[in-house]
C-alpha cells in the first residue's frame, strides 16, 4: 500500500505543477485541466491507498501478528478481514494448523547398545503466543526449537532402558517421549498433539543375538509343547487301559454272578427232587431205563438196593 500511496501523492504533484505552469493569460487551458484532473486522481489514489491499508486479511487456520516500526505490538489479529493502522502497521501471519515434524536421534541404551530412533511429531502453534513466538523466534522456531529438544529427549529417554525393552515397552516409551516434549515445547508456545516411533533401529551384532534368542524361546516352546502332547497321550492310554481292566472286571464280576445264580437255582431244584426220590421211585427209574436187551445186572454189594426184578421171559 506504500506505494500506492507514493503514486497518489507524485500524481497530485504532477497535476498541481500542471496548473501552476499554466495560470494565467499565457496558459494552456487544456493543460491546466489536466493537472487538476490528474491532481483528482492523485487525492483518489491516496484514499484508496488508506483505506486498503487499514485491513488485513487473516487466512483459515492462521493468526496475524502486528508489527509497527519493526516492533511485536503484542496484537493478535484472528481469521477473516481485521482492521490496522494504515501504512504504520504490517501483519505477518503465522499458522495455528496443526503439522508434521519427523526426525531421527542416535543414541545409546542402558545396556549401552546404539539405537537410531526415528519418531514423528504432529505439532500446532499456541494462538495466544503468537506474537511471543515471532518476537523471540521468528518464523522458522521448529528448527530452533523442536529439533533440538526432540534429540535431547529421545536420548534421555532410551538411555533409561535396555535395548530390549525400548522393543517390547514401546509404548511405555513413547509416553515418555511425548510427556517430555510436551512439556519442553508447551513453554515456548508450541503444543504437542502425538508423537509416534516411527522406527528403532539397532546394530546388526544386537540383531543377531535377537534372533538367537527368539529361536531359542521357539524351540523350548516346541519341547514344552511336545512333552505336554506326550503327556496327554500318555494320560489317554492310562484312562484308556483302566477302563478296559474295570470293563473286564466287570464282565468277571457279571459272570460270577451269572454262575452264583444259576449254581444256587440247581441247588434248590435237586434239593426238592431230593426229597421225592425214594427207593422205589429210584429202582422203578432205573428199571425203566434200562433196555429191552438187557440180561444180566450187577449191583454191587452194600448199595442198599431192593430190586424187585420182572420176571424174564425164557
Amino acid at each position: 500500500m506504500m506505494g500506492l500511496l507514493i503514486l497518489g501523492i507524485v500524481v497530485i504533484v504532477a497535476g498541481l505543477y500542471l496548473v501552476q505552469a499554466n495560470k494565467g493569460k499565457g496558459g494552456d487551458p487544456r493543460q491546466q485541466l489536466l493537472g487538476k484532473t490528474a491532481s483528482i486522481i492523485g487525492i483518489i489514489i491516496i484514499v484508496i491507498s488508506i483505506i486498503a491499508g487499514s485491513f488485513a486479511t487473516i487466512p483459515a487456520g492462521h493468526r496475524g501478528v502486528v508489527i509497527r516500526f519493526s516492533t511485536v505490538t503484542g496484537t493478535v489479529l484472528g481469521e477473516g478481514l481485521r482492521t490496522k493502522l494504515p501504512f504504520l502497521d504490517s501483519v505477518i501471519t503465522m499458522s495455528v494448523q496443526t503439522e508434521k515434524y519427523e526426525t531421527g536421534a542416535a543414541s545409546a541404551s542402558l545396556d549401552l547398545q546404539d539405537v537410531n530412533t526415528t519418531i514423528a511429531l504432529n505439532w500446532r502453534l499456541d494462538p495466544s503466543m503468537a506474537a511471543e513466538v515471532y518476537r523471540t523466534l521468528g518464523t522458522e522456531y521448529i528448527p530452533r526449537i523442536a529439533a533440538p529438544a526432540v534429540q535431547e529427549t529421545i536420548k534421555q529417554v532410551t538411555a533409561r532402558y535396555n535395548a530390549e525393552d525400548l522393543i517390547l515397552k514401546r509404548e511405555q516409551v513413547k509416553s515418555e517421549i511425548q510427556e517430555n516434549l510436551s512439556n519442553r515445547l508447551l513453554q515456548r508456545g508450541i503444543i504437542t498433539e502425538t508423537v509416534s516411533i516411527t522406527e528403532f533401529k539397532f546394530s546388526t551384532t544386537f540383531i543377531a543375538a535377537i534372533e538367537s534368542k527368539v529361536a531359542a524361546e521357539q524351540a523350548v516352546r516346541e519341547a514344552t509343547n511336545k512333552l505336554q502332547r506326550v503327556k496327554v497321550e500318555a494320560e489317554q492310554r492310562e484312562a484308556e487301559a483302566k477302563g478296559e481292566a474295570a470293563a473286564r472286571i466287570a464282565r468277571a464280576e457279571g459272570e460270577a454272578e451269572y454262575i452264583r445264580i444259576v449254581t444256587g437255582a440247581q441247588v434248590t431244584a435237586n434239593n426238592a427232587i431230593a426229597g421225592s426220590l425214594t427207593p422205589q421211585v429210584l429202582q422203578y427209574i432205573l428199571l425203566d431205563r434200562l433196555g429191552d436187551d438187557i440180561k444180566i445186572i450187577v449191583i454191587p454189594a452194600g448199595q442198599g438196593l431192593d430190586l424187585v426184578l420182572p420176571e424174564l421171559k425164557p
